[in-house]
């Protein structure tokens, strides 16, 4: 505590001491983030132009669907799932018939 008097009244330097350091350090640190992180804000708002995203949106509306539409919605769904899957058998149905043939599993089923 003189030693630092002393020192202050000559002019001398100070000697820090270790958390003084510490502190220091941490702090030079953090502005140095900070100024960094201030400065990459600032630029990208400059370097981006504003986007047109705003004018595609569409407010999101209420959609109420009565039951009875929504039923015969998904009845017609339905309906074409069925329609496409009997096609489609019926396009597979020489390829397995041949297929079972190759295997010889025709002549056991009769």
């Amino acid at each position: 505590m003189i030693g630092q008097l002393f020192r202050k009244w000559f002019g001398l330097p100070l000697d820090p001491c270790a958390a003084c350091e510490i502190l220091s350090t941490q702090l030079a640190a953090s502005e140095r983030e900070r100024k960094e992180l201030l400065t990459r804000l600032l630029d990208k708002d400059k370097s981006e132009p504003p986007s047109k995203e705003f004018e595609q949106i569409k407010p999101v509306g209420v959609q109420h669907i009565p039951w009875r539409v929504r039923q015969q919605m998904l009845e017609e769904s339905d309906r074409e799932k069925a329609r496409l899957m009997r096609a489609k058998s019926e396009e597979m149905k020489p390829a397995i018939e041949e297929l079972e043939k190759e295997l010889g599993l025709k002549e056991e089923a009769q």
